[in-house]
């Protein structure tokens, strides 16, 4: 056993030999779990306000990253040298948590005012118009009108002046093969708009989830609300929610009903039509001659859920991505310089619908074909194991990962390929690239710690743990400087075999 270890070893640090073994080793020791740790705990305290893209603390925290990228002697990615390039972008300043409140109308008549209480029942809108809207609910299903499927959750409905409760998602269709075809209709934003193109004032999605992605629409009210505010709206009519979502999920067709209470919602914001957000590039520029040009991305994404009218620290959403790379990116900065260049992204508005990803897409800084690969790191410090996403679809990239791994860390580590017949959504900025040609991998972590806050207020530091968050780094700087100075990259595809 010890001669195996010793050969991982040797096999690992083959293509580090003509550098300094033991400057590699003292900088690796150098990230500390408190380090990590303290960046993402920064990112996620009130100067930043949550790193809404277009927001003034989103661009605080691109400049602090940025700060930090010259400290490190970390060289500006962009012409001109400029480490942002900006974007124009909307966003809503959500000044308060607003109200949500009901008069439930029972079986036999009789009322009861009931006055719904954030967070536990409802997130206000982070895209909401502003104002107070109060009229009777009518259930309304998915939301969705496809004539060209044959389905309308507003048939018969009549909602005008109404108040929509929408669920997510949609009915699947057989004769619809996946979202590509439903996205016209069934994102919360198409949502929105065909519940003001029915007359309807104000909309709650069953969904309580802070969703910057929303589309702001003028003179449109919503909120998010808990799945039990939903249960209480149809029970109070003596109906039962599982089985009216049940039927409208088997029988894919619409299940919409008034419920007959009066709802009012009161929202506080601004909406600001104009504004800016910015990626971030920072390189190590390549020292070889013959493979300087060829790139090695690392990235993940800097934008968080902002302050709805209370602050989403974003901690492990994305916080902790970003410490990841931060710290990996400290210590190779103080390496002789790998013989590729690695670039480190740092990506706005992923929770605005992936814009920074794919405006990159759009025009790269580093052509797809000089791209060895892009690493994205997403929700990674809450944990026990780590896991290579796509790694089995590029062995000659993944070896560097398993081996750093097995010499030095220790970890369990799982490995997967590539979904190339995924048609669904892209949900992450290495989606957004991979669907546009780029070789995008993926860092995770297996084995959560501790329990899971998605947009949710309480996705604080306190979540977060740090030791996996220290290995992640550790393992990303010997990941990375290891493929970056492999003579002999292989990047053959490996198919995924057939079952």
């Amino acid at each position: 056993m010890r001669y195996l270890f010793l050969l991982i070893v040797l096999v690992f640090i083959t293509p580090l030999m003509a550098q300094n073994e033991a400057d590699i080793l003292k900088h690796f020791h150098s990230i500390t779990s408190e380090e990590v740790f303290g960046y993402a705990k920064t990112l996620s305290d009130p100067p930043f306000d949550g790193r809404l893209a277009g927001s003034p603390g989103y661009i605080k925290a691109a400049e602090w990253v940025v700060d930090h990228l010259e400290q490190w002697g970390i060289i500006p990615g962009y012409e001109s040298k400029f480490y942002y390039n900006y974007f124009p972008i909307d966003y809503t300043d959500v000044k308060s948590v607003g109200t949500l409140s009901a008069q439930l109308m029972g079986k036999k008549g009789h009322t009861i005012s009931k006055n719904y209480q954030f967070p536990e029942h409802y997130y206000p809108g982070s895209n909401s118009a502003n104002g107070k809207v109060e009229g009777e609910l009518v259930y309304v299903g998915y939301g969705i009108t496809a004539e060209e499927f044959g389905y309308d959750d507003y048939k018969g409905m009549d909602v005008s002046g109404k108040v929509v409760l929408i669920e997510t998602g949609n009915p699947k269709l057989e004769e619809v093969s996946g979202w590509q075809q439903w996205a016209p209709y069934a994102g919360s934003s198409a949502k929105l708009r065909n519940a003001q193109k029915h007359g309807a004032v104000a909309v709650l999605y069953i969904s309580k989830i802070a969703s910057p992605g929303i589309k702001y629409l003028e003179n449109m009210v919503y909120a998010h609300v808990d799945k039990t505010v939903a249960e209480e709206f149809f029970f109070a009519r003596d109906q039962d929610y599982k089985r009216v979502k049940e039927a409208l999920k088997d029988k894919k067709k619409p299940q919409s009903l008034k419920l007959g209470h009066i709802v009012t919602i009161t929202a506080e914001t601004e909406y600001h039509a104009k504004s800016n957000y910015c990626n971030v590039i920072g390189v190590i520029p390549g020292s070889d001659p013959h493979l300087k040009d060829e790139v090695i991305m690392v990235g993940a994404h800097l934008d968080g859920q902002g302050n709805p009218g209370h602050l989403f620290p974003g901690a492990l959403d994305n916080a902790s991505g970003v410490a990841d790379i931060m710290a990996a990116a400290r210590a190779l900065a103080q390496l002789p310089a790998p013989k590729r260049t690695i670039a480190f992204f740092f990506i706005g508005a992923e929770e605005k619908g992936l814009l920074g990803a794919l405006e990159y897409a759009q025009a790269p800084l580093f052509s797809k074909e000089k791209t060895v690969c892009y690493i994205n790191l997403d929700m990674v410090g809450n944990g026990n194991g780590l896991y290579f996403g796509g790694g089995e679809s590029f062995p000659g990239i993944y070896k560097h990962f398993e081996s750093a791994n097995d010499a030095y860390l220790h970890r369990s580590l799982k490995v997967s390929f590539l979904n190339k017949n995924y048609k669904g959504r892209p949900r992450t900025d290495g989606m957004a690239l991979s669907q546009n040609g780029f070789r995008a991998l993926s860092v995770h972590c297996t084995d959560r710690v501790k329990k899971l806050y998605y947009h949710n207020p309480a996705d604080t530091p306190e979540t977060l743990v740090p030791e996996i968050m220290e290995d992640v780094s550790k393992w990303l700087y010997l990941g990375l400087y290891s493929l970056a100075n492999d003579e002999s990259l292989d990047l053959t595809e490996k198919e995924k075999p057939i079952e």
